[in-house]
C-alpha cells in the first residue's frame, strides 16, 4: 500500500507542475475557457479599470456592482502592488496567481479534514495513507482541474474548508473571543467571496441556535459570531445600497428568479446549463446524500438529540455542510434563471468526499479481522481513485480538443481575436457586445457588457423597454460585437440582433448592416458560428 500511495501522490504532484505551467508559463490562450472561466474576464477588467483610475467598472463608462467584492478586492490589491504598468498579459497571471493559492491552501485543509474523518481506531498506517493519497488524487484530477481560476470559486473553497477544518477541532460554539471572531471573519468573507453562500450562514447559525436553545452553549457565543459576520458584510452591503439602491449584485439579481417559483423552467436551466456531466453527477449525488441524511434526522426523538451531538467537532462540521447543501442546490433547483456554473456550489465535491470517508469509516468498524478491514479499506481507495481517473481522462480529452482549436489563429483563440478587435478600433471608441467576459478583458477597450453580469439595472431596463438602440446612442458605441447565430436577417443585409433582459423579461434590439462588418472569426463558442466586429451607428429618427 506504501508503494501504491507514493504513485498516486507523485502522479497528483506532476498534474499540479502541468497545470501551473498552463497557467503561468503557456500563452493565455492555452488555459482561457478550459481552465479560466470566461466570468474571470469581468473580474480581471473591473479591478484594472479601477487602477486605471474608471473605478468599479467593466465598460469604463458605469460602475456596477456586478461581481462579488472579495475576489475583486484582491485583485485591485495584488494589480496595484504587483503590476506597476498594468500589462493585460501580467494582470492576468497575476489573477490567476490568486486562485490558484486559494485552490492549493482549501486542498490543504480538506486533506486535514479528511484525515479527521477516518476513524483512528479502525483506519491506520498503509491503509490510512492509501485512501488520503487517494483523496489527494480526488481533488487534484478532479477539482484543480476545472475552470475556476481567475473567478471566485477558489476562494468560496478555501474559506469553506478552513471554517469546516475549525469547526472539527474547535466545535461550532467554541468559547473565547478570539473563536468567536475567526468564526465570524471565515463567514463573514465566505459571503463577500460569493454573496449566495448565504445558505452556509444559514446552516451554522441555525446550528448553532439550535445549540444554544439546548442548552449546550451560552447565547453570548453566537451573538458574537453574528457581530463578526455583520462587521464584515456591512460596509458592502452600506456601499451598494448607497450606490445602487440594492444589497445583492446585479448578476445574483440575474441569476436568481427568486421569490418567483418556476420548477420547470429551473430544471431546465440547471439541465441546460455550462455545468458538465460530471458536475451535474456530482451536484446529484450530494443533494440525493443531504437529502436522505436530513429526512433520516426529523424524527422527533432525534432531533432532541441534536445540540448534544453537536457538541462533537466532527460531526457539526458534517451538519453544516449537509444542511448547506441540501440548501444550495434546493435554491438552484428551484430558482435558477440563467446558467449555472460550477462555481456556484464547488464545496458539494468536498461533501461527497467527506460523506465517503465517513461511510468508509463506518463499514470499516463493522468488518471483523485486520486482514478483511484492509481489503475493504483498498477496495474503497481504489474505487475513489478509479473515479478520480475516469474523470481525469475525460478532462484531458476536452483539453486535446480545446488545445486543437486555440492553436494560433484558431477558433479557440480569441486572445488574437481581442487584438484583431484592437487593432479595428482607436483607443477612445465604445464597443457593445454579448457575454464575452475574457475577450473584453484581453481587446482592453471600453466594453459595454450585453448579457448585463458586470452592467446596471439602467441597462437592464433599457432592454425591457425595448429602448437598446438609445442606450447604444447615449453611450457613444462605435462597434458592436455578436455571434452570427443570434441574428435573423431582415431586410437582406441587415442584421437585427435581440438580446433579452434575463432580469425583467422582454428585450431590446439594434440593427448592423453586413457592410459595416470589419472582422469576422470562426467561433468556439458552437460548431459553424463565427464572431463579428462591426461599425455601428445610432439609426436615422424617422
Amino acid at each position: 500500500m506504501s508503494v501504491v500511495s507514493k504513485l498516486l501522490n507523485l502522479v497528483s504532484l506532476a498534474i499540479l507542475a502541468a497545470l501551473v505551467w498552463v497557467l503561468f508559463v503557456a500563452p493565455p490562450r492555452d488555459s482561457i475557457y478550459i481552465l479560466v472561466g470566461d466570468d474571470a474576464g469581468y473580474y480581471l477588467a473591473i479591478a484594472r479599470n479601477y487602477c486605471l483610475g474608471h473605478g468599479l467598472s467593466f465598460d469604463r463608462l458605469h460602475e456596477t456592482n456586478g461581481f462579488n467584492p472579495l475576489l475583486t478586492l484582491l485583485l485591485v490589491l495584488a494589480d496595484k502592488a504587483l503590476v506597476p504598468g498594468l500589462s493585460i498579459p501580467v494582470c492576468y497571471r497575476v489573477g490567476l496567481l490568486i486562485t490558484f493559492l486559494a485552490m492549493l491552501g482549501a486542498g490543504a485543509a480538506l486533506l486535514r479534514l479528511a484525515d479527521t474523518t477516518l476513524d483512528p481506531a479502525v483506519i491506520r498506517n498503509g491503509p490510512r495513507r492509501l485512501l488520503l493519497a487517494a483523496s489527494i488524487a480526488y481533488y487534484v484530477w478532479f477539482v484543480c482541474l476545472k475552470s475556476n481560476y481567475g473567478m471566485d470559486g477558489p476562494l468560496v473553497l478555501l474559506l469553506g474548508t478552513v471554517y469546516l477544518l475549525r469547526v472539527v477541532r474547535h466545535g461550532l460554539l467554541a468559547p473565547g473571543a478570539r473563536a468567536a471572531a475567526l468564526d465570524g471573519l471565515l463567514l463573514g468573507l465566505l459571503v463577500l467571496a460569493r454573496v449566495d453562500s448565504l445558505p452556509m450562514l444559514a446552516a451554522a447559525f441555525g446550528l448553532m441556535a439550535s445549540m444554544v436553545l439546548g442548552g449546550q452553549a451560552g447565547k453570548g457565543r453566537l451573538v458574537a459570531r453574528a457581530g463578526w459576520v455583520t462587521l464584515v458584510a456591512a460596509p458592502y452591503v452600506a456601499w451598494s445600497w448607497a450606490r445602487f439602491h440594492a444589497w445583492l449584485p446585479v448578476s445574483a439579481r440575474i441569476k436568481s428568479a427568486f421569490p418567483h417559483l418556476d420548477l420547470a423552467r429551473s430544471l431546465e436551466v440547471v439541465r441546460h446549463s455550462s455545468l458538465n456531466a460530471p458536475d451535474q453527477a456530482s451536484f446529484l449525488l450530494g443533494f440525493a446524500v443531504a437529502l436522505v441524511t436530513v429526512l433520516s434526522h426529523l424524527a422527533p426523538g432525534r432531533l432532541r438529540r441534536l445540540p448534544a451531538k453537536l457538541a462533537d467537532g466532527r460531526t457539526a462540521a458534517l451538519a453544516v455542510l449537509t444542511v448547506y447543501v441540501l440548501a444550495r442546490l434546493g435554491y438552484l433547483l428551484a430558482f435558477s434563471r440563467t446558467d449555472v456554473q460550477g462555481s456556484y456550489v464547488i464545496l458539494v465535491h468536498v461533501y461527497n468526499l467527506l460523506m465517503g470517508l465517513t461511510a468508509t469509516s463506518a463499514l470499516a468498524r463493522r468488518v471483523p479481522g485486520a486482514a478483511a478491514r484492509r481489503v475493504c479499506l483498498a477496495a474503497a481507495a481504489a474505487g475513489l481513485t478509479l473515479v478520480s481517473g475516469v474523470l481525469l481522462v475525460g478532462k484531458a480529452e476536452r483539453m486535446r480538443a480545446w488545445y486543437q482549436a486555440a492553436r494560433p489563429g484558431g477558433p479557440g483563440d480569441e486572445v488574437a481575436l481581442a487584438a484583431a478587435i484592437r487593432d479595428h478600433t482607436p483607443p477612445e471608441d465604445v464597443i457593445y457586445g454579448e457575454a464575452f467576459g475574457l475577450l473584453g478583458f484581453f481587446a482592453d477597450r471600453a466594453w459595454i457588457n450585453g448579457d448585463g453580469v458586470a452592467n446596471t439595472l439602467e441597462y437592464q431596463r433599457a432592454l425591457r423597454d425595448d429602448r437598446l438602440e438609445r442606450y447604444l446612442a447615449k453611450n457613444r458605441v462605435t462597434h458592436v460585437v455578436f455571434v452570427t447565430p443570434r441574428v435573423v436577417v431582415d431586410p437582406p443585409g441587415v442584421r437585427r440582433l435581440v438580446v433579452r433582459s434575463a432580469l425583467y423579461g422582454g428585450s431590446g434590439s439594434y440593427s448592423v448592416d453586413d457592410r459595416d462588418v470589419l472582422l469576422s472569426w470562426p467561433s468556439s463558442r458552437g460548431g459553424g458560428t463565427e464572431v463579428h466586429l462591426a461599425r455601428w451607428s445610432p439609426p436615422e429618427a424617422p
